[in-house]
C-alpha cells in the first residue's frame, strides 16, 4: 500500500498529539511527587478535571477563538463547536484540532501545579476555564491564528518567531501561574515565623523522576509534530530537544552548587530537564546542535537562579513551574534571536529580531500575567481561593475526597520527619554546646595558668627574694663575726621561708577550690567573705536579693576568681574598711553581682588600669560577662559583673 504524502503528515501529526496527550501522565507523576503526601490525590484529580474542562472549553471556544477567522488579527470569528471545519482547505483538519487541543492541556496543567496544597479545587477549575477560552486562545491567535487558515495576525507579521509554543504555550501559562501564586498566598508550612524560606517533604521523589522521563519523552511529540508535517528535519528537532535537557541539567546543576552553594541538587537535575526542554522549544526547528546545548545550559542557569528569586521575594511556588516554563521559556524564545543564523529568522537579521523577541516577551507577560491577576482577584473575591488553615494542615486528600488512607500514611511520614528533624536539631545544638564548652574550658585554663603565675610571682617570688637578701646578711654577719645579730636574723629568714612554704600550699590549694564543688558558689562566695573579715578585719556586708542560679562549673570558678581578684585589690590598694556585695537579678536572664568598697579610689582619667583589671575583664568576656568598674578618688570604687544565664536553669537555695 503506498500512502500519500498527506497521509503520512495526518498520521504523524496524530501520533505527535497522542505523545503530548501523554504529558499530562508526566505532570500527574512530577506534581504529585513534589507535593506533600498528604495532598497527593487533589493534585491527581485536579489535572484530571482540568483536562477535561480544556477539552470541553477549548473544542467549543478556545479553538475557534485561536484558529478561526481573523477579526483584525486580534481573534478568530469562526469554527465555534467545532463547527465548518470538514469544508476547510486545511489538510490536516480534524488531526490538527486534536494537536492543539493537547498544546492547550499542557498550558492550563501547568498553572494549577504551582498554585497546589492550599487552593481550592473549585476555583482551579473555574480558572482553568478562563485559560482555556480566553488567554491561551487570543495570544496563540496572535502568533499562530494563520497555521490552519492562511490569514495575517499581527504578531506574526511583525515576525515574532516561536515554533512550538515556548511563549505561546509555557510562558502563557508561566505568567498566568505566577499571577496565581502572588493572590493565593504561600503555604504555610515553607516559610518560618521569620520569613524564611524552608524545604517541606515531598510524597515521592522517584516518582517525580518518572514524571521527568515521561515529560522528556512527550516532548518529541511537542517540538517533532509542531512541524505540522513528516519531513526530514525532523532528527534534528529530536536531537536538538534531547541535547537541551540533558545540557539544561548541567547548567542547573552546576549552578545550584557553585553559585548558590547549595549541596542538595536533587532538584535541580527535574527543573533544569525541563526549563531546557521548554527553552528548546522556541528554536529547536532551525538552532544548531550546538546551539541546542548553550540554549539548554542557560536556560538550566535560569531555572535554578529565578527559583532562588522566587523564595527570596516569599512567592511560593509548589512545583517550580514559573521557573521552568515562564523564565525559560522568556529565555529560549530570546535565545532564538541570538543564536539562529540570520538566513532563518523572519527578519534576516539577528539584532532586528532580537527587538521583536523582547518585545513579545513583553506583551505576552503583560497580557497573561495582568489577566492572571484579573482572574484571581476575582475569584478570591467572590468564592475565594485558598482553603482554611486547618484545611490545608490536614491535606486536601481528606478535605475534599475524604481519603482518610492517605492521610493516616502522611501523619506516619509527618511524624519520622518531625522526630528526624528534632533529633538533628537536638544534636546541633548539643554540638554547638559542646564547642561553646571545650573553648571556655581552654580560656579558664589560660587564665588560671596566668593567675598561678601572678602568685607564684607576687607571693611566693617576693618572699624568696626577701630570704635570699636575709641569708646574705646573715653571711655577711658570720663573716665579720657579729653573733650578736646572728639569732634574729636566723629567726626572721625561718619565718620568711615557713611563710613561703604556706603561700605555696595556698596557692595549690586555690587552683581549684574544693568548697566550690561541694557546696556551691553562693556558698563558697559567704565562706570566703567570713575569711576576709577574720583575716583583716574588713567589715564585709553580703546580701542576696535573689538566689543565685546554677551555671556550669568552669563559669562559676570563673566568677569567684573574679570576685577574689575584686577583693585582692581592695587590699593591696584600696585601704578600705568596708566591703558590701549585692547580688540580684538585673535583667531578664542576667545576673548582677556588685562589690563596692569605701577605700581611696582612684581617678579613672588619671590612672592606667593594672593586670588585675585586665584579667577579670578576659574573665568576664569568656563566660558572655560584662564587666564595669566605676571609680572616683576618694569615694571608692564599685565593681558591676553581669553574667547571663540559661531560662530553665535551677535555681540555688
Amino acid at each position: 500500500m503506498v500512502f500519500e504524502m498527506d497521509t503520512i503528515n495526518y498520521i504523524w501529526v496524530t501520533i505527535s498529539a497522542c505523545f503530548v496527550f501523554f504529558m499530562q501522565a508526566g505532570f500527574i507523576c512530577y506534581e504529585v511527587g513534589f507535593v506533600q503526601a498528604k495532598n497527593a490525590v487533589s493534585v491527581a484529580i485536579e489535572n484530571i478535571l482540568s483536562f477535561i474542562i480544556t477539552t470541553l472549553v477549548f473544542c467549543t471556544v478556545g479553538f475557534a477563538l485561536m484558529f478561526g477567522p481573523s477579526l483584525h488579527g486580534l481573534a478568530g470569528a469562526d469554527y465555534w463547536f467545532l463547527n465548518n471545519l470538514d469544508i476547510s482547505a486545511n489538510s490536516l483538519k480534524f488531526a490538527f484540532v486534536f494537536f492543539q487541543l493537547m498544546f492547550a492541556g499542557t498550558a492550563v496543567t501547568i498553572f494549577a501545579g504551582s498554585m497546589s496544597e492550599r487552593t481550592k479545587l473549585t476555583t482551579l477549575l473555574l480558572a482553568a476555564i478562563v485559560m482555556a477560552g480566553v488567554i491561551y486562545p487570543l495570544f496563540g491567535h496572535w502568533v499562530w491564528g494563520g497555521n490552519f487558515t492562511a490569514q495575517e495576525v499581527w504578531l506574526e507579521k511583525l515576525g515574532f518567531m516561536d515554533f512550538a509554543g515556548a511563549t505561546v504555550v509555557h510562558a502563557t501559562a508561566g505568567w498566568f501561574a505566577l499571577a496565581g501564586i502572588i493572590i493565593v498566598g504561600r503555604r504555610h508550612s515553607v516559610y518560618t515565623a521569620e520569613g524564611k524560606f524552608q524545604k517541606i517533604g515531598r510524597s515521592n521523589i522517584p516518582f517525580a523522576a518518572l514524571g521527568t522521563f515521561i515529560l522528556w519523552f512527550s516532548w518529541f511529540g511537542f517540538n517533532g509534530g509542531s512541524l505540522l508535517k513528516f519531513d526530514l528535519r525532523i532528527g534534528q528537532i529530536l536531537l536538538n530537544t534531547n541535547f537541551a535537557a540533558a545540557s539544561g541539567v548541567v547548567g542547573a546543576v552546576l549552578t545550584s552548587r557553585l553559585c548558590l552553594r547549595k549541596k542538595n541538587y536533587l532538584e535541580a537535575i527535574f527543573s533544569g530537564a525541563l526549563g531546557g526542554l521548554v527553552a528548546i522549544t522556541a528554536g529547536s526547528n532551525i538552532l544548531s546542535f550546538l546551539d541546542s546545548l548553550l540554549v539548554g545550559f542557560i536556560s538550566g542557569c535560569v531555572v535554578i537562579l529565578s527559583t532562588n528569586l522566587l523564595e527570596q521575594l516569599g512567592l511560593d511556588d509548589a512545583v517550580g513551574a514559573v521557573p521552568i516554563h515562564a523564565f525559560c521559556g522568556a529565555t529560549g524564545t530570546i535565545l532564538l534571536a541570538v543564536l539562529a543564523k540570520p538566513e532563518y529568522l523572519a527578519t534576516g537579521s539577528n539584532i532586528a529580531q532580537l527587538k521583536i523577541q523582547i518585545g513579545v516577551v513583553i506583551v505576552n507577560f503583560l497580557w497573561s500575567f495582568i489577566g492572571g491577576l484579573i482572574t484571581f482577584y476575582l475569584l478570591n473575591k467572590t468564592i475565594g481561593l485558598r482553603v482554611t488553615l486547618e484545611e490545608e494542615k490536614k491535606g486536601l486528600n481528606i478535605v475534599e475526597f475524604d481519603d482518610i488512607y492517605s492521610w493516616a500514611d502522611f501523619l506516619k511520614t509527618a511524624r519520622y520527619e518531625d522526630i528526624t528533624k528534632n533529633l538533628n536539631t537536638k544534636i546541633h545544638e548539643q554540638n554547638i554546646m559542646l564547642k561553646k564548652q571545650a573553648r571556655l574550658l581552654v580560656a579558664t585554663q589560660e587564665q588560671e595558668r596566668l593567675k598561678v603565675g601572678r602568685d607564684f610571682h607576687d607571693g611566693v617570688g617576693q618572699s624568696l627574694a626577701t630570704v635570699k637578701l636575709k641569708l646574705g646578711l646573715l653571711k655577711e654577719k658570720i663573716h665579720k663575726g657579729s653573733p650578736k645579730d646572728l639569732e634574729k636574723e636566723v629567726a626572721d629568714a625561718f619565718y620568711l621561708v615557713d611563710s613561703t612554704i604556706e603561700e605555696m600550699r595556698n596557692i595549690l590549694q586555690n587552683l581549684s577550690p574544693a568548697m566550690l564543688k561541694e557546696k556551691g558558689l553562693s556558698n563558697t562566695i559567704v565562706s570566703f567573705a567570713d575569711s576576709i573579715e577574720k583575716t583583716t578585719g574588713i567589715s564585709v556586708v553580703l546580701h542576696f536579693s535573689e538566689a543565685l542560679p546554677s551555671w556550669e562549673e568552669a563559669v562559676e570558678l570563673n566568677i569567684f576568681r573574679i570576685i577574689q581578684e575584686s577583693i585582692a585589690n581592695i587590699l593591696k590598694h584600696a585601704v578600705a574598711t568596708k566591703v558590701h556585695f549585692v547580688f540580684r537579678v538585673s535583667s531578664p536572664n542576667v545576673y548582677l553581682f556588685k562589690i563596692t568598697d569605701n577605700g581611696k579610689g582612684f581617678n579613672r582619667d588619671d590612672t592606667t588600669e593594672g593586670i588585675g583589671f585586665n584579667s577579670m575583664r578576659e574573665r568576664a568576656g569568656m563566660i558572655g560577662g560584662v564587666l564595669v568598674i566605676e571609680s572616683e578618688a576618694d569615694k571608692g570604687t564599685t565593681i558591676y559583673l553581669e553574667v547571663p544565664y540559661e531560662k530553665d536553669t535551677r535555681i540555688d537555695s
